[in-house]
């Protein structure tokens, strides 16, 4: 904590304006040495901006454009963003001159060549730098948040502007990001509701019983889905759900799993990438798992789309705002896991942030050059922030941003839309919001009642599930062939709900017809 205290008091470092510095560091690209853009941006002068305002800027740019991008602001401020919370800088890094390496990341060794030797200068560098003008040490274990040993990002703690520039200034950065800042009087959605279970009474007329003993959501008839079921549901395909908590209690998510008519030698696997452990007091991920893949049984309980799909969960997150850099790298580890795993076809992704994040980019991008179709939440808040357009990693575009719509196809209460988004779901009652889809509760059988664009996308996965089981060895494109052709408003595209509502039963035809 000491040495923490004293890098924060660190002020005087060798300038950028110096030439002779500035050569040291030219030298060829193809030797993976780090290089200095043509033209450097000067050291900020004066004091970091103060926490009211750099807070009122920063919401003031995601109000004006309705989107966030840390590269739109200038150094000062983003050097004022790391002197708060936990001072993480996220550098991605590459060899000088590489250009865009969104497509073929996944095919980067970042322990092997250029990218290395980018790696290994970046720390020495930063080190050397640090240790400038101190009499004791500073060691890379003091300041090392993360070193990821898959994608080209270093993650540190840093407060330095000297050095923060030198790093901005560096054609081998490809984005400085402070991975930990979040507005102190930001009015976002509580954490609570994306947590908490819903209080709203069962009412009979939200679902209907059906063979051997299940519940089924009003809903799923909204997507055909029971009629896609007569020819696939799901079976060989594996959805992986990264999200907040499972629950320990909720045994149709664990030890019943493969029971009933889901008794089809399916498989559940829970791990984590944050914590220690799958399970939390949030159980978002527990309500987003039953939808997508709960199984099929005679104990009166929801019936997951997918019901005889395996599913793979990682918990990755405190809740389903990502606010904090521990969340953000675990959802980028999360997702480097899932794309690593050959059986996950379909992830989806209930969480999210309003700002964009390099870190989470990566990793979307990682995962998706591996094959899989990632299914990303839209939004869900309050009703006085859901001005909000898509948001984060939904509005990547390896992401396919999914939102939920009322019965009358109105936007839900809580959820964003936006020309990002590529699907509908119909998950609430047109005349009470309270009244949304049903899934699993922490325990026991009795439905519960989920919502938003969250329920919306877990709802989307299992229907992606369902159709490719129709036709396991189309390919990624050819399945989203099949979603889309089918969809509502296909050919067109509405300019806030993509092409509307799916249709599972029209997809799978179209798989099987086509495919």
């Amino acid at each position: 904590m000491k040495k923490h205290v004293f890098i924060f008091a660190l002020s005087l470092l060798i300038s950028m304006g110096s030439c002779t510095k500035q050569d040291d560091l030219l030298t060829t690209q193809e030797s993976g040495a780090l290089v200095v853009k043509q033209n450097p941006t000067a050291i900020p002068q004066g004091d970091p901006v103060s926490r009211f305002d750099l807070d009122k800027l920063v919401i003031a740019t995601l109000e004006s454009r309705n989107d966030f991008q840390w590269e739109w602001l200038d150094l000062k401020t983003l050097w004022s963003a790391l002197q708060y919370n936990n001072h993480a800088l996220a550098i991605g890094y590459k060899p000088a001159g590489t250009g865009d390496i969104s497509t073929k990341i996944h095919q980067v060794k970042v322990k092997e060549g250029a990218y290395k030797e980018v790696h290994d200068a970046l720390l020495k560098f930063i080190l050397e730098e640090l240790n400038r003008d101190l009499q004791q040490p500073v060691t890379l274990q003091d300041i090392l948040i993360e070193d990821d040993q898959t994608l080209p990002i270093i993650t540190i703690r840093l407060t330095n502007k000297n050095l923060l520039t030198k790093l901005y200034n560096l054609q081998n950065v490809r984005y400085l990001e402070p991975l930990d800042y979040w507005p102190a009087d930001m009015q976002r959605v509580s954490s609570a509701s994306g947590c908490d279970a819903s209080t709203q009474a069962l009412t009979s007329a939200d679902y209907t019983t059906i063979t051997p003993g299940a519940i089924l959501p009003w809903n799923y008839n909204n997507h055909t889905i029971p009629a896609a079921w007569n020819s696939a549901r799901g079976q060989g395909i594996t959805i992986g759900v990264i999200d907040a908590g499972i629950s320990s209690s909720q045994t149709l998510l664990g030890s019943q799993f493969n029971s009933g008519v889901s008794n089809v030698g399916r498989t559940v696997t829970t791990g984590f990438t944050l914590g220690t452990s799958p399970f939390n007091t949030c159980t978002h991920g527990n309500s987003m798992s039953g939808l997508a893949a709960g199984p099929r049984n005679n104990q009166n309980a929801t019936t997951g789309v997918a019901y005889e799909s395996n599913l793979y969960f990682i918990r990755a997150c405190e809740d389903v705002v990502l606010d904090g850099s521990a969340e953000k790298t675990a959802v980028k580890n999360a997702l480097i896991q899932m794309g690593n795993n050959a059986a996950i076809r379909i992830i989806s992704l209930s969480v999210g942030s309003p700002f964009g994040s390099g870190v989470l980019k990566d990793g979307v991008d990682y995962a998706y050059n591996q094959g899989k179709v990632i299914l990303a939440a839209a939004g869900t808040s309050l009703s006085w922030t859901s001005w909000w357009g898509v948001i984060y990693p939904a509005n990547y575009s390896s992401c396919n941003a999914v939102t939920g719509v009322k019965e009358n196809g109105s936007k839900c209460a809580t959820c964003h839309d936006g020309s990002k988004v590529l699907y509908t779901i119909t998950m609430e009652r047109t005349a009470n919001s309270n009244r949304n889809s049903l899934t699993l509760p922490a325990s026991g059988v009795t439905p519960s009642y989920i919502g938003g664009s969250s329920a919306a996308t877990s709802t989307a996965a299992g229907i992606a599930a369902v159709v490719w089981s129709a036709k396991p060895n189309m390919t990624r494109a050819q399945l989203m062939t099949c979603l889309t052709n089918t969809t509502q408003f296909y050919p067109s595209r509405n300019s806030t709900k993509g092409y509307g509502n799916l249709n599972a039963s029209a997809a799978v035809n179209y798989a099987i017809a086509n495919y």
